[in-house]
């Protein structure tokens, strides 16, 4: 078994500045892969269907994440959940609709689920700026875009609004569409995001 040394400490009482990144400043111009984050280099924060939202909301905000990815008992890709959708008013209608209580409700009647999720093949990200991704989020109406490789079908990264207005350091609006008539009645009535 190998052995370890303890390493000597410094005292931290004449520091005062924190180091920057180093490299350009992002812009919209700025290529989309440097706004990505690659699950090849961060497995991303996962979580199972059946959690309920207010355990994943301690978890996602524990863990200093907005979404997460949901996935089933097999390890397959069921959606995203986000902080956004776990604080909003969609639970409680939600919960009201179903005959629950708010925390009845599992993270799998609340998710983005796959099926009304957008993705961009890892291809186009490459050749593309962030200024594209957002206006796509824009157009698409999403807080979040998949990355994928289509030749081995894996969700390779994904890029959220939230950290292009954050890294950027510009306001970002996304306004969520709705793709069918159930979804504009449940935008309506207050049951968004219902499954």
């Amino acid at each position: 078994m190998r052995t370890y040394r303890e390493l000597k400490t410094l005292s931290l009482s004449d520091y005062s500045r924190l180091s920057t990144p180093e490299g350009e400043t992002l812009s919209l111009d700025s290529p989309a892969s440097s706004i990505m984050t690659s699950f090849e280099l961060t497995r991303p924060l996962a979580l199972e269907l059946d959690v309920g939202i207010n355990d994943a909301l301690l978890m996602m905000k524990k863990a200093h994440v907005r979404s997460v990815i949901v996935m089933d008992g097999s390890e397959k890709f069921r959606g995203i959940i986000s902080l956004m959708d776990l604080e909003s008013r969609k639970v409680l209608s939600i919960a009201q609709s179903q005959g629950l209580r708010r925390d009845e409700l599992s993270i799998a009647d609340v998710m983005t689920p796959s099926a009304k999720l957008a993705g961009l093949s890892i291809q186009q990200i490459s050749n593309c700026c962030i200024g594209d991704v957002l206006k796509t989020l824009q157009d698409v109406g999403s807080q979040h875009m998949l990355v994928v490789r289509p030749e081995d079908q894996q969700i390779c990264g994904i890029i959220s609004a939230s950290d292009i207005a954050r890294k950027l350091h510009i306001p970002v609006d996304i306004t969520e569409r709705a793709t069918s008539f159930r979804e504009i009645v449940d935008v309506i009535y207050g049951n968004r995001g219902a499954a």
